[in-house]
């Protein structure tokens, strides 16, 4: 009886960690100015960030990381999508992996990624649908993303800004993205 009721706490206690940690998992629902070493930067929006604690009743302590070019950074190598930038300094050496924190307003995090992408992914069937059926976001890498918005933005007559916009939904979505065990569905 004694091993059962150690097993079944240490499991509870496991389960009660995981959910703590998960529940630490955000996303920047918005595009927002940020502290980073007491110097402002920017978050985009769809970066993933674990929060590590409240500063106090309006701002958290978030942590992320990615690929240190200058004074940005993006997920990868390729610099395919930009997760961060800093006004007054580098993040790292380039091409460094770097974990970097940053203070944010809890207004502008969300646990639910759907939420982020609502209106990216609303505009993306309404715009690529009036010609063809829209590809599933994860059916490409961000490269490939970047090619085919490239060929067709002409086509779909999108101003900079639009494609701009479409493509950071795309890429954040895309198989090797930000989310890349969520599955995408195409709606009908």
């Amino acid at each position: 009886m004694k091993t059962i009721l150690q097993k079944l706490l240490i499991t509870l206690v496991t389960i009660s960690t995981f959910s703590q940690a998960s529940e630490n998992n955000m996303f920047v629902f918005q595009t927002t100015d940020v502290k980073i070493d007491n110097n402002k930067a920017t978050l985009y929006i769809g970066t993933p960030v674990s929060i590590v604690k409240n500063v106090d009743d309006k701002n958290v302590l978030v942590e992320f990381s990615g690929i240190s070019f200058e004074d940005k950074l993006y997920t990868n190598k390729d610099k395919s999508l930009l997760m961060a930038s800093n006004d007054k300094k580098p993040f790292g050496k380039d091409g460094e992996e770097k974990k970097v924190q940053a203070i944010i307003e809890k207004g502008y995090l969300t646990k639910d990624v759907a939420e982020v992408w609502e209106e990216h992914e609303e505009y993306y069937y309404e715009t690529c649908t009036q010609c063809h059926a829209a590809h599933q976001t994860k059916e490409h890498t961000m490269l490939e993303w970047d090619a085919i918005l490239g060929t067709m933005k002409g086509f779909a007559q999108l101003y900079e800004d639009e494609a701009e916009y479409l493509a950071r939904y795309l890429k954040a979505n895309a198989n090797n993205g930000f989310n890349p065990d969520k599955k995408q569905e195409i709606k009908k």
